[in-house]
């Protein structure tokens, strides 16, 4: 895909290079998706805001509306203003809010002053809305019928607003004040009997949001009643528009991208990689990189409060990395299993003690697994010592493996479940974070074993 990504790059500046119609036929060839990719791998903003200046502004619309918000801001730089407002009115008013919302205010005012009034007064709706809610992804060209209306009227209704449309997936019906009283797929009304009165197919029972509904419950809605598009209702119930599917498969790689961030510590953002700079990527970083650092000194603390134990039996100090890494593994293992639960609305805090109990056992028989590896491991691994104290080492290793296997999967169920409660995102209690916990508790809890057993 990579390569075929490139060869059209490839193509496409030969294609701006000749002044022989090249450029029109390789647009007719390729999808706006494809030449979006493709333009997405240029050079520089000024390179790719050339190309789409020698498009035809229909087709650099199209192109426009594939191509990351960050990245048509830096276009935006290099086009005129009433070109780029040009583009801009010619894709979907959602698309447009995005973008827009991307600039500064006064270059968005700017924008949307050059833009036609119908236009930019749709996008001015849709920037009111809080950002990443339904109001500001909705569509307001959908289908509105009413209840009365026979198939075959809704079916030369549709011939009529068809062109107008830009997804048809549902028809929905509305009542005198514009209240959604029903929906019908575009496939019942094809089917049914002309003469069919719309109210006499309709579903009633329908699936609504609001307009300040977070966006990632739109999606899940979505995803769980395999829905392509689903209305936005005010309090009154009057229909806003609607937000379709496509908008959705957007949302779910946004927040699955911003959710795998947090769980690597690191800061969420919409830039793409090669366009963040250096000094970007060290402020996104540090923050998470700062507070572990401190939080590790737990484990030095530990270390020095046990400093005799270790000076009487180095061997102590050969198993430390084995411990605290399997530990923290599992307990990433936990938090992640649990934050994605979450995401999907399988686990609820409620769950939690239904949760806990759960990881406790899966913790203690994944425990009682490793302990055995770990005591096996731990006598081959201490020929020179006598057979009693090797004995006494090993069977250290192998509880303490246990036990801190146990602890880390109960914390790390837990973390992400106490985050929920406090409206904290449970991505945020990321393996970083278990892993710290997990270090500096599990060596206490090896050392004081060693004390019962090594030292007793």
């Amino acid at each position: 895909m990579e390569n075929r990504t490139e060869a059209l790059l490839a193509e496409l500046r030969g294609a701006l290079q000749q002044p022989n119609g090249a450029l029109q036929q390789l647009l007719e060839a390729y999808a706006p998706q494809d030449l979006a990719e493709a333009l997405s791998l240029m050079d520089s903003p000024a390179e790719q805001a050339h190309a789409l200046m020698q498009m035809d502004e229909a087709v650099a619309s199209e192109i426009l509306e594939y191509l990351e918000p960050s990245l048509v801001d830096e276009i935006f730089e290099h086009i005129p203003l009433d070109k780029a407002a040009r583009l801009l009115q010619l894709i979907p008013a959602d698309d447009a809010a995005q973008i827009l919302d991307e600039l500064d205010e006064a270059k968005a005012e700017a924008l949307l002053g050059q833009m036609a009034p119908p236009e930019a007064r749709e996008v001015r709706e849709l920037l009111e809305y809080p950002e990443n809610t339904a109001g500001r992804l909705m569509v307001r060209q959908y289908v509105r019928v009413r209840p009365d209306w026979t198939v075959e009227m809704t079916l030369d209704y549709l011939r009529q607003v068809g062109s107008e449309i830009e997804t048809i997936y549902y028809l929905y019906v509305v009542d005198a004040r514009q209240r959604l009283i029903g929906v019908c797929s575009l496939r019942d009304v094809v089917v049914s009997d002309p003469s069919k009165r719309i109210e006499q197919i309709m579903e009633t029972d329908i699936i609504v949001v609001k307009p300040e509904t977070d966006q990632e419950e739109v999606a899940n809605l979505l995803s769980k009643y395999d829905l392509l598009a689903v209305p936005v209702v005010d309090e009154l119930g009057r229909m806003l528009g609607i937000v379709t599917v496509d908008d959705v498969v957007d949302i779910l790689v946004s927040e699955s991208t911003e959710d795998v961030l947090k769980l690597g510590g690191v800061e969420a953002t919409e830039e793409p990689y090669f366009r963040q700079t250096s000094w970007q990527l060290v402020q996104k970083r540090v923050r998470w990189l700062i507070l572990l650092f401190l939080a590790e000194r737990l484990t030095g603390t530990v270390l020095r409060h046990y400093d005799e134990e270790l000076q009487q039996m180095s061997a102590l100090a050969w198993f430390i990395p084995l411990l605290i890494g399997t530990g923290g593994n599992a307990g990433a293992q936990t938090t992640t299993t649990i934050t994605r639960a979450l995401a999907l609305g399988e686990v609820r805090f409620s769950h939690v003690l239904r949760v806990i109990g759960r990881e406790f056992a899966t913790g203690t028989m994944l425990g009682l697994l490793i302990g055995i590896v770990g005591v096996i491991n731990a006598f081959i691994w201490t020929p020179q010592k006598e057979f009693s104290t090797r004995i006494e080492l090993a069977l250290t290793v192998g509880l303490s493996q246990m036990l801190i296997i146990v602890m880390a999967t109960t914390v790390g169920a837990m973390l992400p479940l106490l985050a929920k409660r406090l409206n904290i995102d449970p991505a945020v209690m990321s393996a970083p974070f278990i892993t710290t916990i997990v270090d500096a508790s599990g060596l206490l809890l090896y050392f004081t074993l060693a004390r019962l057993i090594v030292f007793n």
